[in-house]
Order: C-alpha cells, then sequence, then structure tokens
C-alpha cells in the first residue's frame, strides 16, 4: 500500500504541477493582452491640431487665394491680401493628410512676387511643431504642401 501512495502522491504532484503551469500560462497571457489593449486605446485617443501658415510678398496689390483641407473629406477657400495668414483646424485624428495650396489672384507672372506655405501640428493640446514646408526664393505665383499625421 504504500508503495501505491507513493505512486498516487506523485501523481498528483506531476498533476498538479502541469496544471499549476497551464493556469500560470492563461493568467499570464491574459495580462499581456490586457496591457496592449490599453496602449493602443491611450494611442486612438490622440487629438491633433493644425495650422496652417501662407506667407505672401509682392510689390503688386494683389489678393491671396489659399485652399486647405479642413477635415476628412472637406477643403474650405479663403482669400487674403497679400502678407501672413494662418488658420488652425482640429481636432484631427491620425491618418489625417493636411494640405494647402496657395496662389496670387492673377493668371499673369510677375517679378518680386513669392509666396510660401508652412504646415504646423500640435498633438494633446502641446505646443505647435513644423512638420512641413514649401519656401523659395524664387520667384513664383502658387506653393502647395502637404502633411500625413502617423
Amino acid at each position: 500500500m504504500s508503495h501505491y501512495k507513493c505512486q498516487l502522491i506523485s501523481f498528483l504532484k506531476l498533476n498538479f504541477f502541469r496544471k499549476g503551469f497551464l493556469w500560470m500560462f492563461i493568467i499570464l497571457a491574459v495580462s499581456i493582452s490586457g496591457c496592449e489593449q490599453d496602449e493602443q486605446t491611450i494611442e486612438n485617443n490622440d487629438e491633433y491640431y493644425v495650422k496652417y501658415v501662407v506667407k505672401s510678398r509682392s510689390i503688386y496689390s494683389l489678393s491671396v487665394n489659399a485652399e486647405v483641407k479642413m477635415d476628412y473629406g472637406s477643403n474650405k477657400s479663403f482669400e487674403f491680401n497679400k502678407g501672413n495668414w494662418e488658420l488652425i483646424v482640429g481636432p484631427v485624428r491620425k491618418g489625417f493628410r493636411a494640405k494647402c495650396n496657395a496662389e496670387f489672384d492673377t493668371s499673369k507672372n510677375l517679378a518680386r512676387t513669392y509666396i510660401d506655405v508652412e504646415i504646423y501640428v500640435s498633438e494633446n493640446n502641446g505646443p505647435f511643431a513644423l512638420k512641413a514646408n514649401n519656401f523659395s526664393s524664387e520667384v513664383r505665383m502658387s506653393a502647395f504642401e502637404t502633411y500625413l499625421i502617423n
């Protein structure tokens, strides 16, 4: 009977060890998957603001047309006198593609006419950081820039 007790005790220990290992593995797997899910949720809640800046210089009295992307499907046009102009849109989410197209309101190519476009992004109400720009010291009548928030 003593021999059977030893075998029974060995069997129970081995069986307990296997079940204990299985439970430990299940608990560990659930814990790890729960952590990954929390990180993704936080990441998906990020909010971004986009600031478009157009800088134009000319010796002529010209207006400037700027078309910017407002949200995930709409563009909006603005007209302003030469000089600096800016607009902030948001909040937007990751995957938003900011676009800005600016041009002088004339069909003529004029001397000493310059235009630049900048796109800044603020994440979760932080400071705006320059993400894309189209600068030139060359005479030009238009400028375009785009930036994907990823």
